[in-house]
């Protein structure tokens, strides 16, 4: 207010305190803010800590074995020892004088190796949760992985809406379907099907076509008006809400069987740190037509230069604008605050006289889901770098052909060395480098679409699949699901979206958006199947740590007096569970299921020959009975070694086992009932959980297809 200058001290002495009561003046709120953080950071501080361990390779195998790029390599692709042991002691020690001492033989630099002893203020430390160990260099998994990275490389520009009837994915799927391992999406079965080949093995990201609607529709950048000219609610088929700035999803992408470090001079250059021979993208590089992704080309393209928040932000975009115009009829008119689509708890679904928009509305789901994807990363960074290591597939690719050309030998699993689509690789590639001016020889070289290759910084986790987990959990926390309002698809070449007749749900699409990142990356070649399944958990982990604590920030209550009772988000396990400052029990590592061992059901002891069975393996039990074995039981094999129980569908029965170990078969499972092993196609998932039940946070499934017989 205004005072004239000739009022008097007794004056403004007896306004001040109306004045004061008009304003809030809590001078208990700094110690009522240091609290929540307090408590916060108590909290946290009370989850167990994980102990990080890796697969020991480096010790197994030598320097070969793990991470080098970026080092000097010798003629035959190997590292010196006295840079690889200087980079190893700076990455352990964080130094940043070590780390700038390291020789490196290009000009490329390692990606941020210090990231992982920054610390966070929201959620979980970065060294607070952990990855299990990266499969080892001679297992059956990294022989599957790699089969599969060799066959994408060559099915690249395969239209992902011809799968169904091209004959060079049937080949793929087949090799796949016979791998010792593979954790791809089966179905029923226990088969890789043409039609969800290179898929992730989410609910989500199995149902409809392969690319999902979060990377192909406008995103609205903004509110904006309706597309029609009436107010019709809810809108016509194939009518939605617009924006003011509509970014539409075209992308300048490579030409069909633009493979590059095919050659081996090339591909040892590039392990050394080189720029590729065109170290600058210039559009000539491009084809000239943008086009909406159709292939692995495309995918692998979108994923070369995209920004780590981007993904999940043109999704929040698009959830924002979608979720603004229900079936229902529910409309919001003012798309800046608030999603119609809220969580089931979010308070203002109860309010009658306010939204929300600061809390709870569109400002704070667009800035958790920024939060996590950088939070996350941090713990990303520290497993690539203190903890695994792990060497790029265009690293293996390196070892492989150098083993199959007999210039040193390696420990690489029989199965890969005489997979049929390693002479596919030889052609093509061959057929590239005689393209390319790089002469007339053939590799066994796994290709790249990437001129430079993999970025430098170690494979185990994906930072796209980690950021993206992370991103999608966050997104799950703040809305309700509901079907994509117009779903559309790319037309046969890729120029415009047309129409597509089915029903697709958000939350399905959140899911195939995360495995349309995480593939993107291995069709690219430059990570494993492992590095995404694995990194997809953290980044969900750290998500739900982060809304722990953002849960603890509301000052929102329903209208009868009740607390926000926290977020519900459905997790890539499926179960759907609450988020609120302390609860749910969440683990300090992401689970799987390593393998199954076929034991004697009377002595528990492994059977010889069955302590690890692959896909394909035949039980014939005449023969086992001629050695002593007349009743049989399976045991989930986990990582940890204790989880909360893990469920099993055997030939499509459900049994979950709640106490370890996790046996199938022996009657003490949470049914209390037994499991025969009946002859015929014997197909297992074993899926572990965080709780009881098979409740909580899943982790990574593991399948087994076999035979039995008599």
């Amino acid at each position: 207010m205004r005072l004239n200058p000739g009022v008097t001290p007794l004056l403004l002495a007896l306004l001040a305190p109306a004045a004061q009561a008009q304003v809030v003046n809590d001078s208990t709120r700094p110690d009522k803010a240091k609290a929540v953080r307090d408590a916060a950071s108590a909290f946290q501080r009370g989850q167990p800590q994980a102990t990080h361990q890796n697969n020991n390779d480096l010790q197994d195998f030598g320097r070969w074995a793990v991470y080098t790029k970026g080092l000097n390599h010798n003629t035959v692709g190997e590292t010196s020892v006295t840079q690889f042991d200087a980079l190893l002691d700076a990455l352990l020690t964080g130094d940043p004088a070590k780390l700038e001492a390291v020789v490196l033989e290009g000009p490329r630099k390692l990606v941020n190796p210090q990231a992982g002893f920054s610390y966070v203020l929201e959620g979980a430390d970065p060294q607070a949760i952990t990855l299990g160990p990266a499969p080892d260099f001679n297992s059956a998994e990294v022989s599957g992985e790699m089969i599969e990275l060799y066959w994408m490389s060559q099915v690249r520009d395969v239209r992902f809406d011809q799968y169904g009837g091209d004959g060079d994915i049937s080949s793929a799927a087949i090799a796949l379907t016979q791998a010792r391992v593979y954790r791809g999406a089966r179905d029923s079965g226990g088969f890789v099907r043409p039609a969800t080949l290179f898929r992730a093995d989410l609910p989500g990201a199995v149902q409809g076509p392969y690319v999902s609607q979060f990377l192909l529709k406008t995103v609205p950048v903004g509110g904006g008006p309706l597309a029609i000219g009436s107010e019709t609610n809810p809108p016509p088929v194939g009518v939605e809400p617009t924006a003011h700035q509509p970014m539409e999803q075209r992308i300048w992408t490579r030409f069909a069987g633009d493979d590059r470090v095919t050659a081996y001079n090339e591909w040892r250059a590039i392990q050394n740190g080189a720029l590729p021979a065109d170290p600058t993208d210039t559009l000539e590089d491009f084809d000239p037509v943008r086009r909406y992704i159709r292939n692995g080309r495309d995918l692998a393209e979108w994923v070369h230069f995209d920004y780590p928040l981007q993904s999940s932000l043109n999704a929040a975009f698009l959830l924002a604008r979608q979720g603004d115009f229900l079936p229902d009829g529910r409309y919001d008119p003012d798309p800046k605050s608030s999603p119609r689509a809220e969580d089931p708890n979010n308070p203002y679904r109860t309010y009658a006289k306010q939204e929300p928009f600061v809390t709870f509305g569109n400002s704070d789901v667009q800035s958790v889901t920024s939060l996590v994807t950088n939070t996350t990363l941090r713990a990303q960074w520290f497993q690539k770098w203190q903890v695994h290591r792990r060497l790029r597939p265009e690293e293996y690719g390196g070892l492989v052909h150098i083993h199959k050309w007999g210039e040193r030998t390696y420990p690489i699993p029989e199965e890969l060395l005489n997979a049929p689509v390693l002479q596919r690789v030889f052609q093509r590639n061959l057929e590239r480098n005689v393209a390319r001016g790089l002469g007339s020889d053939g590799t066994y070289l796994l290709s790249q679409t990437f001129p430079e290759g993999s970025p430098l910084h170690p494979a185990y986790g994906s930072g796209h699949s980690t950021y993206i987990g992370a991103g999608v959990t966050a997104l799950k926390a703040f809305y309700a699901d509901f079907p994509v309002i117009n779903p559309q698809v790319p037309n046969a070449d890729g120029t415009a979206l047309v129409p597509y007749s089915g029903t697709l749900m958000m939350f399905d699409e959140l899911d195939k958006l995360t495995s349309n990142v995480g593939m993107a990356r291995l069709f690219a070649g430059v990570h494993y199947r492992s590095d995404h399944d694995n990194a997809l958990r953290l980044g969900e982990l750290y998500a739900l740590r982060t809304l722990q604590d953002w849960s603890r920030l509301y000052p929102e209550r329903l209208r009868d007096g009740t607390p926000f009772q926290g977020f519900q988000v459905r997790t890539f396990g499926g179960n759907t569970v609450t988020v609120n400052a302390t609860s749910p029990a969440l683990p300090n590592a992401v689970s799987r299921v390593d393998s199954f061992t076929l034991l004697d059901a009377y002595t528990k002891q492994p059977i010889a020959g069955f302590e690890t069975i692959h896909n394909g393996m035949v039980l014939d039990f005449s023969d086992l009975a001629a050695r002593g074995h007349t009743q049989f039981i399976v045991r989930a094999n986990t990582y940890p070694q204790n989880v909360g129980s893990v469920r099993f569908v055997i030939n499509g029965v459900t049994r979950i086992r709640s106490t370890y170990p996790y046996y199938l078969g022996d009657g003490q499972d949470d049914s209390g009932q037994t499991v025969p092993l009946g002859v015929g196609n014997l197909v297992i998932t074993a899926t572990p959980y965080s709780g009881p039940g098979a409740t909580g946070i899943g982790g990574v499934p593991f399948t087994g297809r076999g035979t039995v017989q008599n």
